[in-house]
């Protein structure tokens, strides 16, 4: 028989391993189409500059703050890093692909963080 935690750590690591290999999908077919929108923006050219380089990590870490920007648009507006029409640009189903990581990323992160506070406990 399946125990609790031998499900939820099966159920936390399937998570992991497809999370990552959706985010290194999109991050290699659709960072730049997204980053197209944001060509002249400040904040994204500041970075661009900073995480310029081709690698994994550079490009994902680009994608992430695109998938903040895209996901939480008012306090970038509220702050003018962006502008409402910069983000209208942007088709219904690229900000959707944009997003996906984070979705899965964020509770995949607070699960693993609840069952390691959880763990010890038992």
């Amino acid at each position: 028989m399946i125990t609790l935690e031998a499900m939820s750590v099966f159920l936390l690591l399937f998570l992991l391993f497809f999370s990552l290999g959706l985010s290194a999908y999109i991050t290699k077919t659709k960072l730049d189409l997204v980053e197209a929108y944001f060509d002249n923006n400040e904040m994204m050219i500041g970075d661009r500059r900073w995480w310029g380089g081709k690698s994994y990590k550079h490009r994902s870490m680009r994608l992430c703050l695109i998938g903040i920007v895209i996901m939480f648009p008012r306090m970038f507006i509220w702050r003018g890093l962006v502008t409402q029409r910069e983000l209208d640009a942007i088709p219904q189903g690229l900000k959707r692909w944009s997003k996906a990581p984070l979705y899965l990323e964020i509770p995949l992160f607070f699960g693993m963080i609840a069952f390691w506070i959880w763990h010890p406990f038992q």
